[in-house]
Formats: structure tokens, C-alpha cells, sequence
């Protein structure tokens, strides 16, 4: 599976297929999960034949394994980028995925010590789901109020003391400002990002100004009230801090 999926040309793929397929259902969790990745890259490879895999993601997604349902995640994602059209079936494992996130963050997580890091729980698999979850909810309302409570939970209840908190964070903010969120929630992604811009590190503003900059258009009013903080940053010694926080603040002028 490994070199098939690292250095078989595309007649070989199309050949070993139907052979990937059978594997994503053997009993042993390993052998799932790279039939899986395998699938992944087949797809990339050989377009034409993404259609076989769609039948088995939803199985990979209700996976208890840690890595078959992240390279579950990973196999839809592909899917879903090589062609779009198919979001619109995909939409009905949004309280699949959902559930996993929201499993993630309770205490009684099977995997909480094993893929703990810096106090977060399993960060990777987290960032896949909210990256799976903002392609699944762009432009569609109704599949955006499915997610709108575990994003908000995922906003709310995570750390951001450390790097690995913040890139959860920052992956939710995406997320939220990405689909037909709530005002309500797309405040909380703002003030987030206002969070990031008092925070010593200047990676982490410049990827808030970055950020604020993308979302001015989307909700002008609410990266408003972090005025005072973005002006002060045009003080900042970094130039590439600067040069940020002076585009957010020509986006925002008004009347």
C-alpha cells in the first residue's frame, strides 16, 4: 500500500483499485488506514476513478481508530478538492464528524494521553475535521447550522496558551468565517483574533492581521472594536507587522 501509493503510475492504480477498496475494510485498523491514505493518493493520480472510494468514507469517518479516521478525514478532504460537486452528497456525515470533534474534547477520550500535546488532545486529528468541516459548510446555511455549536464549543473551551491551542484556534476562526456562520458566532472568531493580537509573539499577530484582513469584508462591525489594538501594532518594530496592520486599517476606513 505504501508504494503503491508513493511510486505506482496511473496503470497500476487503476488496476489495484478495486484491491485498495477490499483493504479499507480488513479488521486490522493499520491496514485501514493506509489503505486509506493509499486511496488519497490513487485519487490524485488517476481522477477518474475518485467515485470508487466514496462508498467506503463513511465508514472510515465512524472509525473508533485514531488513524483511520484521520486519514479518513484526509481521503474526503482529497475527494472533495479534485471535485466539488460531491460536498453536496458529503454534507450527511457533518454529525459524524461533528461528534468526533466533540469526543476529542471529553475527558473519557480513548486516545487523550497517547496524542496529547502541550495539553491539547489530538490537535492533528482536530485541524482535519475543522478543515473538512469549512469545506462542507461553505455556501450552504443548513449544513452551517449543523456545525455552528461544535465550533462554538471548540472556540470556547480551547486553551490558547500555547501554539498547539492556537492553531486549533486559528483553524476554527477559518472555519467560522468560511461558512454561513451565526453574527453571534462570528463575533466570538473575531474576538479570537483580537486575543492573537495582544499576544508577544509576532507570528501569531501577523497571522491575526493576516486574518482580520480576510474577514473585513465578511463582518466589517465586529473587527471594528479591535480598532485601538490593530492602530497600536502600526508602532510595532516588526516591518512585516506594520505593513499588515496598515492594510487591515485602510480596509477599514469608512465614511
Amino acid at each position: 500500500l505504501c508504494a503503491l501509493g508513493n511510486i505506482a503510475s496511473a496503470e497500476m492504480c487503476r488496476a489495484l483499485a478495486r484491491e485498495v477498496e477490499r483493504m479499507m475494510q480488513s479488521t486490522n485498523p493499520y491496514i485501514r488506514k493506509k489503505a486509506a491514505l493509499c486511496a488519497s493518493r490513487i485519487v490524485r493520480k488517476v481522477e477518474e476513478i475518485e467515485d470508487k472510494f466514496n462508498g467506503r468514507v463513511g465508514s472510515l469517518l465512524e472509525d473508533r481508530n485514531h488513524g483511520v479516521l484521520i486519514s479518513g478525514c484526509c481521503l474526503l478532504t482529497t475527494l472533495l478538492e479534485i471535485n466539488p460537486d460531491y460536498v453536496r452528497d458529503f454534507r450527511r456525515h457533518i454529525p459524524t464528524l461533528a461528534r468526533a470533534l466533540r469526543n476529542v474534547g471529553t475527558p473519557g477520550y480513548a486516545n487523550a494521553s497517547e496524542y496529547n500535546i502541550a495539553g491539547i488532545t489530538d490537535p492533528f486529528l482536530q485541524a482535519k475535521i475543522l478543515r473538512l468541516l469549512r469545506i462542507l459548510g461553505t455556501g450552504s446555511v443548513d449544513a452551517s447550522d449543523e456545525m455552528n455549536d461544535i465550533l462554538a464549543q471548540v472556540a470556547t473551551n480551547t486553551e490558547g496558551a500555547k501554539n498547539t491551542g492556537n492553531a486549533i484556534l486559528y483553524e476554527c476562526v477559518l472555519t467560522i468565517m468560511s461558512i454561513e456562520a451565526e453574527s453571534g458566532l462570528r463575533a466570538l472568531g473575531v474576538n479570537i483574533l483580537g486575543r492573537f493580537l495582544l499576544s508577544r509573539d509576532n507570528n501569531i499577530r501577523y497571522v491575526a492581521l493576516a486574518t482580520l484582513q480576510r474577514v473585513v469584508g465578511i463582518d466589517s462591525k465586529a473587527v471594528q472594536r479591535h480598532r485601538p489594538t490593530i492602530i497600536e501594532c502600526l508602532k510595532d518594530s516588526d516591518i512585516s507587522i506594520r505593513r499588515r496592520s496598515l492594510e487591515v486599517a485602510f480596509a477599514l476606513i469608512n465614511d
